[in-house]
């Protein structure tokens, strides 16, 4: 059951990141790396994007000032055995591939680790512009990131914009520009 619940929000998650330009060029970005990387990067690129989505997640929670849930790590385990599955058969594709035509490409474990990366960056992006809303490029990213930012604010798409608005608060400063304690 979770499975399926699993592979919907992924497949949801990257119709929604197709959409963007700057999601294809990333991704044919990450796609032309691994190539030349001969394939095996993109494993670790998976699992690192995964961890830091943990990490951003966490961060998150002890920002909002909510429980991280233990929900938050079974979902990583989960996240990591169905994308280290994905990527071992599409590895045993193209292993089969060079062995049967004696020519190595890493086509199909690349397009897989591309799209698994895309979405989980997506995920971590959404996370990162709630931590840090005042930073310039998430700001950029926001209109792109609305769904997955409502998702992860539990709110909808209209009220993402207030949200960040009202985080987005500045902090006062002293004279010399230095950041002054709130009273």
């Amino acid at each position: 059951m979770y499975i399926t619940t699993f592979s919907s929000h992924f497949w949801d998650r990257f119709f929604e990141i197709a959409k963007t330009p700057l999601a294809w060029v990333s991704g044919l970005f990450l796609f032309f790396a691994d190539a030349i990387g001969s394939g095996k990067p993109i494993i670790y690129i998976v699992i690192l994007s995964v961890v830091i989505d943990l990490v951003c997640g966490i961060a998150v929670a002890v920002k909002r000032k909510r429980f991280a849930k233990s929900e938050l790590m079974k979902q990583t385990v989960e996240k990591l055995v169905v994308y280290g599955a994905a990527m071992l058969v599409f590895l045993g594709i193209d292993h089969v591939v060079e062995v049967k035509t004696d020519f190595s490409v890493d086509i199909t474990s690349g397009l897989v680790g591309a799209v698994i990366t895309m979405t989980e960056t997506w995920s971590f992006l959404a996370l990162l512009l709630i931590l840090f809303p005042n930073n310039p490029f998430l700001k950029f990213m926001q209109k792109y990131l609305k769904g997955e930012l409502a998702r992860k604010l539990d709110c909808s798409e209209d009220e993402v914009a207030a949200i960040l608005n009202a985080s987005r608060k500045k902090q006062p400063r002293n004279k010399n520009g230095q950041f002054t304690k709130k009273k």
